[in-house]
């Protein structure tokens, strides 16, 4: 068939076709993938996670994280009212979020946010350096805490009551590169540890053992 025949059967829908069909295969790639972003883009949400193909789509919809920003997915598993470990893994790290299904990892950049989870306690704990959305457990799930965060300089970063989620977390919202202590009270008791926001930094604090004063 030649260009004349095709455009007797195909009118119109096809011409913008012809130049692609000669096109190099990188720029072939590059209008597909550009393609596929606007079928996953969600216009409701800009800065929502754009999946690079059905399959991850179809994992964060499993799991109803689709049509999220990373942060968004952070608080929402960090809360999440589920007993632990969840069916899938889930991590933050320093500079990223962490999704997996067991053959599968998906990583998203976290920008210029920190997020930091913390879980006092009066009797039991467990070491801890990346925070585990999924699995991560302590003792005090559902509890109320005054939690202040100063920078070294003395400066409030967050000063606020907080409560626990049900696995035993309360989740912070840092800007990065900035370090100080963190101090929590709660029934007369009190803690407090420092803490850093930088690129090797541990996003799970596990060491405010709760005393009396």
């Amino acid at each position: 068939m030649n260009a004349k025949q095709a455009a007797s059967a195909f009118p119109m829908p096809l011409f913008p076709l012809f130049p692609l069909l000669r096109a190099p295969v990188a720029t072939l790639g590059f209008v597909l993938l550009t393609f596929a972003c606007a079928v996953f883009a969600n216009p409701s949400n800009p800065h929502a996670i754009v999946p690079a193909n059905a399959q991850e789509q179809a994992f964060l919809a499993q799991h109803g994280l689709a049509d999220k920003t990373a942060p968004q997915i952070i608080d929402y598993l960090d809360k999440l009212d589920q007993n632990r470990p969840l069916s899938f893994t889930a991590s933050v790290t320093s500079n990223e979020l962490k999704l997996g299904d067991g053959q599968n990892t998906y990583a998203y950049p976290l920008g210029d946010q920190f997020y930091l989870s913390i879980a006092p306690y009066i009797s039991t704990t467990h070491p801890c350096f990346n925070h585990s959305l999924a699995s991560c457990r302590a003792e005090l799930a559902g509890k109320s805490f005054e939690v202040t965060v100063k920078d070294t300089a003395g400066k409030v970063l967050r000063e606020e009551k907080l409560t626990s989620y049900r696995n035993g977390f309360v989740g912070i919202w840092l800007p990065r590169n900035v370090s100080g202590t963190i101090d929590v009270k709660y029934n007369g008791r009190s803690a407090s540890a420092s803490f850093a926001t930088k690129s090797d930094s541990q996003t799970c604090l596990t060491t405010l053992k709760l005393e009396r004063k």
